[in-house]
């Protein structure tokens, strides 16, 4: 039985992870609003910021889950293999695997 300390944190951790993803779904449906030339102008701006980052070879640290969940929901919306710069197709495939499970298997147990 999980103590009241633990439920909690889960419960402190959850409604941080739906902030974060909340934040990121507002900021796409603003970019979603922009028009194309903007649109390309920033994409193109974090590219090059993107290019710096790879050229000096600095190693990413590890991504949080909000990350993660954020990353995998925008990928049904272009093709992600194109973006991937620093994560590898494997890792996040699994990311991808990981997240429908823990979809299902939280819906299952509520």
């Amino acid at each position: 039985m999980r103590t009241i300390s633990g439920r909690f944190h889960d419960l402190r951790h959850g409604a941080s992870l739906l902030l974060k993803l909340s934040t990121d779904a507002g900021r796409f449906l603003v970019l979603c609003l922009r028009p194309a030339p903007a649109l390309a102008a920033v994409i193109l701006f974090l590219r090059k910021q993107l290019a710096l980052y790879e050229e000096r070879q600095v190693k990413p640290g590890r991504a949080p889950n909000a990350t993660r969940l954020a990353m995998v929901g925008f990928s049904h919306f272009f093709d992600w293999r194109s973006a991937l710069r620093i994560v590898k197709p494997d890792t996040f495939r699994g990311w991808h695997r990981q997240c429908i499970f823990r979809l299902k298997s939280a819906t299952d147990s509520s």
